[in-house]
């Protein structure tokens, strides 16, 4: 059931707006402590040409929010980060902040970009496997497929074990594969510029190595 109110959304292009706080708080809660990056790096990125962060608000408060890192002359955008406050959670908001986020990032000509997720595996056994699998679930029913055979290795610095993820692509109904060189220029792309590794980094071949030519969606 949908929460009522006025729903609204705003793009964020300030960390001195007193709004960036209840966005931040929000954040800290939802993403996992290991996948999440520092609040002064989270602060810079709302002035950084290729992000925006898009804010719900219902009547005022912030209830949830999506990163989009979307590099200028690229032809995709990549769902960073996404999340609803806890409390209002499983009321319809998710669903509408995604649709909000994808008409919002189309080209200049309207057309929309093809988005891609990094999400957890739900095929790992942790503590969270079952909200992991909702989430899968979820992104599913919105159009998002799994890019197959590709074992997503998130470059995160730092110490403990990365989760095992999944890449997912959001794109047009009749889209069932992509070239296998688009596919490693985005990851080399999103490697470089989101994770500040080298776009060679040798993880990238090792992700494609057993993925068929083009890659398949699921």
């Amino acid at each position: 059931m949908a929460s009522s109110g006025q729903l609204s959304y705003q793009l964020l292009k300030s960390a001195a707006d007193p709004s960036f706080e209840q966005f931040f708080r929000i954040y800290a809660e939802s993403i996992h402590a290991r996948e999440q990056k520092p609040k002064e790096l989270i602060a810079k990125m709302v002035a950084r040409r290729d992000y925006k962060i898009f804010l719900q608000k219902l009547d005022g408060d912030v209830t949830g929010f999506s990163i989009m890192f979307a590099p200028p002359g690229e032809d995709f955008c990549l769902l960073e980060y996404m999340a609803v406050d806890s409390s209002r959670r499983n009321t319809g908001l998710g669903g509408r902040l995604f649709l909000h986020t994808t008409q919002a990032m189309g080209t200049p000509g309207g057309a929309p970009l093809p988005m891609l997720l990094e999400v957890d595996s739900d095929r790992e056994p942790s503590p969270d496997q079952q909200m992991r699998k909702r989430r899968l679930e979820f992104y599913k029913r919105l159009g998002c497929l799994r890019v197959a055979a590709l074992p997503y290795i998130l470059p995160l610095v730092g110490t403990g074990a990365v989760p095992e993820m999944f890449l997912l692509v959001h794109a047009p109904a009749e889209a069932r594969f992509i070239p296998k060189s688009q596919l490693r220029h985005w990851l080399a792309v999103i490697y470089e510029k989101v994770y500040s590794c080298p776009p060679n980094d040798p993880r990238i071949a090792r992700m494609l190595e057993g993925v068929s030519d083009p890659a398949g969606l699921k």
